[in-house]
């Protein structure tokens, strides 16, 4: 995987809608993290757009990687079709790896253009899920939405506590951040009205949270978790769809984006999917070329493992073991 940093200090402004960042290549054995490399970059500041044209050139976007920079990153570039995942040009390593479809929701439209593009089978399977949590908290559902930086200072204490508890959150780290950086940025957020955060529960207790911030004017699925004892009660679903039904209503945001590759979850939810990438144009040296190759191997061996578990009918059964 490759990712901007988390919890780095604000990008300086550069100049041309470019900013100063650190990206890291993560190398990992299927749900293995081994080691991460930081690089320092030099990125665009497009956001995620789906009607954005498909590239067609993929010269590097400056004649060279600055002297302070170790790769120049063009975000999330709508392919017209895949292209070579590693490629030497004059001057620069690109290295394009998660060429992927991006998922989003459009949210335009009002309360009553909510879910029409699910077809009837998928929507009587969420309808019966949420009727099912309903029954099961006695025939109301509590939940709330959360804005402004009181509400959004309340929704991270108590998401906080269901993230702990999470094998997200114990495996990978990956669960809401508890970070002075993210409650920061968090914060900055809600003062713009740039932000929302959803909370699920189960009588008084919250049981099922979700983190949506809107950085660049649309909504991000970024951080989703609930408590494992009530997975049967399916409360990530019941949540997520109470979310986007209130967001279609509220009409705030145009976009509910939801990242790249795969998933149930976007599938179900989204209206709409482009095949786009991160573009990244390293400094042809000798580490960055064994960075990029070593990454590149990992995973592929990582796939190859992955579709192997599948073959065999075990790669569920390693997920739910690592969710225990």
């Amino acid at each position: 995987m490759i990712a901007a940093a988390a919890n780095q200090p604000s990008c300086r402004p550069s100049t041309n809608g470019w900013r100063s960042d650190v990206v890291r290549l993560r190398y990992s054995l299927s749900y293995l993290k081994l080691f991460e490399i930081r690089f320092t970059a030099l990125r665009d500041t497009q956001p995620f757009d789906p009607n954005r044209p498909p590239t067609t050139q993929f010269e590097a976007p400056v004649e060279r990687v600055p002297d302070q920079y170790d790769v120049v990153v063009a975000r999330q570039r709508v392919l017209s079709a895949r292209i070579p995942v590693i490629q030497r040009l004059p001057g620069f390593l690109r290295y394009a790896p998660r060429q992927m479809f991006h998922y989003y929701t459009d949210l335009q439209g009002g309360a009553e253009h909510a879910f029409r593009a699910m077809s009837a089978k998928t929507r009587s399977t969420l309808v019966r899920k949420v009727r099912n949590y309903e029954k099961f908290c006695g025939g109301e559902i509590s939940w709330r939405t959360y804005a402004t930086p009181p509400e959004m200072a309340e929704f991270h204490r108590q998401a906080r506590e269901i993230a702990r508890m999470t094998y997200q959150e114990r495996l990978f780290e990956s669960g809401l951040p508890d970070t002075e950086g993210f409650r920061r940025d968090m914060m900055e957020l809600a003062n713009r009205d740039l932000v929302r955060g959803f909370l699920l529960f189960h009588g008084q207790k919250a049981i099922a949270y979700l983190y949506t911030p809107a950085p660049d004017g649309f909504l991000v699925y970024d951080y989703l978790g609930y408590d494992p004892a009530y997975a049967q009660h399916s409360p990530g679903t019941v949540l997520q769809y109470l979310a986007l039904r209130a967001l279609y209503a509220e009409g705030r945001f145009p976009l509910y984006y939801w990242g790249d590759g795969y998933s149930q979850t976007k599938q179900i939810f989204s209206t709409g999917q482009v095949l786009a990438a991160d573009i990244y144009y390293f400094r042809p040296t000798l580490s960055n070329y064994l960075a990029v190759w070593l990454h590149y191997g990992t995973d592929r061996f990582s796939e190859n493992v992955g579709a192997m578990l599948n073959r065999v009918k075990l790669k569920d059964l390693v997920k739910r073991w690592l969710k225990k």
